[in-house]
């Protein structure tokens, strides 16, 4: 996973101890103008998560999981999810804090699977004093 030039999140695949790689895909939904700070975990073959936060452009971020559970697949299926209220932004003081260090962005971020499968994400909630926060899917892939 990368942050391509489009500061949009992409990812591919190597089969072969990374002789050759697939083409790259855009795993963020297509609303979001950016996104920062991202990170992946993978689990049983073909089955991938990644976490960042993302803004509509607007100066307001979110926290974001995508999941793949068939990337080997020719199109592959993307099930993405917010994990704060529309209302509760992770960080609103700044247009380009996810570009770049900015409160607790960048410090704490990291992604685990649970026991039963679920990616957790664990990042900053700025405006609440960068306190620390998680999020996982409760129903989906």
């Amino acid at each position: 996973m990368w942050m391509g030039i489009d500061n949009m999140p992409y990812f591919s695949y190597s089969l072969d101890d990374a002789n050759t790689w697939s083409d790259a895909i855009m795993v963020g939904p297509s609303h979001l103008e950016g996104t920062g700070f991202p990170v992946v975990i993978a689990g049983d073959p073909g089955k991938v998560a990644f976490g960042y936060i993302g803004t509509e452009g607007d100066g307001v971020w979110h926290g974001y999981i995508s999941v793949i559970t068939d990337a080997f697949n020719a199109n592959p299926l993307i099930t993405t999810v917010q994990l704060n209220a529309p209302d509760d932004p992770l960080d609103n003081a700044s247009p380009t804090c996810g570009y770049e260090r900015c409160g607790g962005f960048g410090d704490f971020i990291d992604m685990q699977i649970d026991a039963y499968g679920r990616p957790w994400l664990a990042l900053s909630h700025n405006p609440n004093g960068d306190t620390g926060i998680f999020g996982t899917l409760t129903n989906g892939p």
